[in-house]
């Protein structure tokens, strides 16, 4: 089945078909492909010069109510930029901000003169608005932003609740980042819990995950917290402890993985690949206590 509308595989198959029927297309579609198409270039509304930026921004001076986003496209040539007539937004027509007779006579010049010196004029005031038009639609959408990791917005935005927002703090172990962004809602509340971090695990893993908690295990005790008679700790019911440990309930909690495949159970030993990120995802929920 070929691709649809919008999903062409190849650049020139996108243009030849935007050059067919542009009012097939929506505006931020074709805006963002633009943008994907030359990363070599600033975004849209940040350029500092027109020709830094891929496409010459117009309109096409219109009286009638816009049917469709787009009116127009021209490839352009060697002598010659790339043009996108754009109808949502710009100076001209029933819409725009200027008086109706000044795109009666864009209209007029263009249609019995061909002298589109008026059009171009105006053009080159508005290629600057409708690209900061599109900026401000497209720095709230993260989908957009993650176009470019380097300059996403959101990343930096979301990563500041989860801790990875400075620079030092990014990729520091085997989990990425990317997954701890996705995670971002589990990872974020300061209260941590059994069912998150089953959660977190079983998601990530794609396996079947059980938390038992309260894991009873013996807690040796440092010297300085031994209890000795005409010393610290020797208060009978008062903190006294008889031995060089305790045991304890609240410090320690077992996780259970699988059923498993055979591969999938050695990929989680000690020398497997899936071992060290357990071990960080554990970590970057629970902490190091």
């Amino acid at each position: 089945m070929g691709a649809g509308v919008g999903q062409e595989a190849d650049t020139v198959g996108f243009l030849s078909a935007l050059e067919r029927e542009p009012y097939r297309y929506d505006f931020y579609q074709v805006m963002r492909r633009f943008e994907c198409a030359n990363r070599d270039l600033p975004r849209w509304g940040m350029a500092l010069r027109p020709r830094d930026e891929p496409v010459r921004l117009g309109q096409d001076p219109e009286l009638t109510f816009a049917p469709a986003p787009l009116s127009s496209f021209a490839p352009g040539g060697s002598n010659a930029r790339a043009r996108l007539a754009v109808r949502l937004f710009g100076l001209l027509g029933p819409n725009g901000p200027l008086p109706l007779h000044l795109t009666e006579y864009a209209r007029e010049r263009l249609m019995h003169a061909g002298d589109r010196t008026f059009a171009r004029f105006l053009e080159m005031l508005s290629h600057r608005f409708v690209a900061l038009f599109y900026r401000a639609w497209a720095q709230s959408q993260p989908t957009v932003m993650a176009d470019r990791p380097v300059e996403d917005r959101f990343r930096a935005f979301v990563g500041a609740f989860i801790g990875i927002m400075p620079p030092a703090f990014r990729e520091r172990d085997t989990v990425p980042d990317a997954a701890k962004l996705a995670a971002a809602g589990i990872l974020a509340p300061q209260v941590r819990s059994a069912d998150g971090l089953r959660a977190l695990l079983a998601e990530y893993f794609r396996v079947p995950v059980r938390l038992r908690e309260f894991i009873g295990h013996w807690l040796p005790l440092a010297r300085s917290d031994q209890s000795a008679l005409a010393a610290a700790y020797a208060r009978l019911g008062q903190g006294a402890v008889l031995g060089r440990k305790v045991y304890d309930r609240q410090c320690r909690f077992r996780l259970e993985l699988g059923p498993l495949s055979r591969v999938l159970y050695e990929s989680f030993l000690p020398s497997g690949k899936l071992f060290r990120p357990l071990i960080d995802w554990v970590r970057n929920y629970v902490g190091f206590e």
